[in-house]
């Protein structure tokens, strides 16, 4: 048996089957781990729970405990250093668009040899090419560091103000910064992995243990079976239909219920 007994509404004489709600976040599981576990700590009295089920408890809780925290915390730094990339995207690109806009009125004119050919620009009209994302601002910026290195190569003066060191130092720590959030990323998401899975062997073992603490309760009054089953962390709900059958005093009695 999965659920206590139904109620009957003295008003409509209907039977009304509350039914149990695992949890849906973190912080419900560590509720519902916290407060069973708080129940078996209880010296005084008979607890509904075995020794062997509140050793697996304590073991299901700090094993989802810990892990909740790498999560959380690998959340928080992929957060804090994401500005530190963003910074860093945002001058390289800066770097490239007026590197390529000097490089056009030095070309326009006429003060540098070869023209524009050693920089892949020449289908762009004299227009900058687009620098929104990380492999266009990498991209081109790549692109016009080994144009510059092969003009000047073959006799052509550096253009200056910004000039290539510059930029290929603004472009290294870009990329320095891409793939620090990169590996971020793959953290965060290896332990959003693991923590999906946890999340649902976690739910099974609530289920379980709450099939355990029903059984395991004195008790066969329904009203007091449910109260004290509340007390080690079980949620019960209502559905909107069945709250709408329980009197001003039924309700009273069942205000830890949530209504679905």
């Amino acid at each position: 048996m999965t659920y206590l007994d139904s109620l009957t509404s003295q008003e409509t004489g209907l039977k009304i089957m509350p039914y149990r709600r695992l949890p849906t976040t973190d912080k419900a599981r560590m509720r519902a781990l916290e407060a069973a576990l708080q129940k078996a700590d209880f010296k005084n009295g008979k607890v509904a729970i075995s020794n062997k089920t509140i050793e697996e408890l304590q073991s299901v809780k700090s094993k989802f405990e810990n892990m909740l925290t790498h999560y959380e915390m690998n959340i928080q730094i992929q957060a804090d250093k994401n500005h530190v990339y963003k910074a860093a995207m945002e001058k390289a690109r800066m770097y490239v668009d007026h590197f390529i806009q000097v490089l056009y009125l030095t070309s326009e004119r006429g003060e540098i040899n070869g023209g524009i050919k050693y920089y892949g620009l020449e289908e762009f009209n004299g227009k900058v090419p687009p620098l929104n994302t990380e492999e266009e601002i990498l991209f081109w910026g790549n692109k016009v560091i080994e144009g510059e290195q092969q003009r000047i190569r073959n006799g052509g003066s550096a253009i200056y103000n910004p000039s290539i060191a510059l930029v290929r130092v603004k472009l290294e720590e870009f990329k320095d910064a891409a793939i620090f959030q990169q590996n971020l990323k793959r953290n965060t998401q290896r332990t959003y992995n693991s923590m999906q899975e946890l999340r649902k062997t976690t739910n099974d073992f609530i289920s379980q243990l709450w099939n355990e603490i029903e059984e395991g309760l004195d008790t066969e009054i329904p009203k007091h079976k449910r109260q004290i089953a509340q007390d080690y962390g079980i949620v019960y709900i209502f559905r909107r239909k069945e709250k709408k059958t329980l009197t001003a005093k039924e309700l009273q009695c069942d205000l830890l219920f949530d209504f679905a």
